[in-house]
This record gives structure tokens, sequence and C-alpha cells, in this order.
């Protein structure tokens, strides 16, 4: 019943990934819609060297799984076996400075983290609103709670998950278009349609 459940949930997240093209207004870009990913080809022009150590955005040794459905190099995260995801305590993964907070319609609640040399980290679909855990212009360490999964928003498929991006921009806040392929401890998790099914936090 559980796979069942699963595939029902996964065809509604593809669908809304492919066949829906919302403008999400409020700073990710009108008209975009998680199917406008930049390629891959496009994500390695900034090497994952020059990055952060960016870790998962959760309590260290949990288990997760990871989908990149078709809007890599963003990814999507439930607990692994997904089940039980709504309302798990988010991280930054990474010390930073809260850069932005929003309501979207199709992301939800939103956070966007600045960690300094034009590298961010964008949030969505978080259950609370920011102010509950962090404001505009707060400091955050790895383990600092800034939100929890849930499952706000058109685009969320009403199916509890973070959607998480890695965005790179010189000058100014990135938006959907400067997203970058996500690492955590230094592994890769890119490819449209692939899935991760174990993937152990390390954020200690």
């Amino acid at each position: 019943m559980e796979t069942r459940e699963f595939g029902r949930r996964k065809a509604v997240t593809a669908l809304a990934a492919t066949s829906l093209t919302l403008a999400l207004g409020a700073g990710l870009g009108a008209g975009t819609s998680y199917a406008g990913a930049p390629s891959d080809a496009a994500s390695d022009g900034v090497t994952a060297a020059a990055k952060p150590k960016f870790q998962m955005p959760f309590k260290c040794n949990t288990h997760w799984r990871i989908d990149t459905w078709q809007h890599s190099p963003a990814v999507d995260i439930v607990v692994k076996g997904n089940t039980g995801s709504s309302g798990k305590a988010v991280y930054p993964g990474y010390k930073g400075k809260v850069a932005k907070t929003f309501w979207d319609r199709g992301a939800g609640n939103v956070i966007i983290i600045s960690h300094g040399s034009g590298w961010y980290t964008a949030y969505y679909h978080l259950k609370d609103r920011h102010d509950r855990y962090v404001q505009k212009g707060d400091r955050v360490k790895a383990t600092t709670k800034i939100g929890r999964v849930g499952a706000t928003g058109s685009n969320s498929g009403d199916w509890a998950h973070l959607h998480y991006e890695q965005r790179y921009k010189a000058n100014g806040i990135p938006g959907q278009g400067d997203r970058r392929t996500v690492h955590f401890n230094g592994k890769k998790y890119t490819g449209n349609g692939n899935t991760w099914k174990d993937v152990v936090s390390k954020n200690c």
C-alpha cells in the first residue's frame, strides 16, 4: 500500500515538474517552473571545489531519500522510505546569513540563505512561516533550525518534502536560473530522473 501511494505521489510530483508553468514570483522569476532548471553542463560551470562544504540540511546520522525528478540540478528530499517526512527539522547544512524569506504560491514558504563568496541555498515548501524560526539578516550555523519539512504551495503536490537548491551568483541574490549541481559531503547528486534511496546526513 505504501509503494502504491508513493507511486501516486511520484506521478503528481512529476506532472507538476513537467506540465505546470506557474509564475513563482517573489524573487524566483516570473514564468519559471521547476522544469526550467539549467542543464547539468551549465551547473558544472562553477567547480565543486569552489563551493562551501555543504552537508545535508538535516540532523546528523538521519537517513533520507533524494530525487531529482525532472528538475535537476534541484532535488527533492524525503525521509528514507517516504514515511514521516512532514514536520522534520530543516537546517542550513553550512553556516551563513538569511538573505530572503517569503511566501510564493507555487513554492510555499521559502527561505534563501547566503553562505558567502556568491553561494546560496534555497528551501521550498516549508511547513511554517519563516519568522517562527529565523528572519532576514539572522546568522545561522550548520545546525541552526530554520524550519520544518512541509507541503506548502501549489507545486508541492500536497506531498511533504523539501525542495532544495544550491545557487551561485557573484553579485546579488540569485534566482532559479543560477542553480548549480547539488553536493552533500563532497558527493554530487544530479541528472534528471535519478534517485538515491539511503543518504545519511553528515551534518554533525
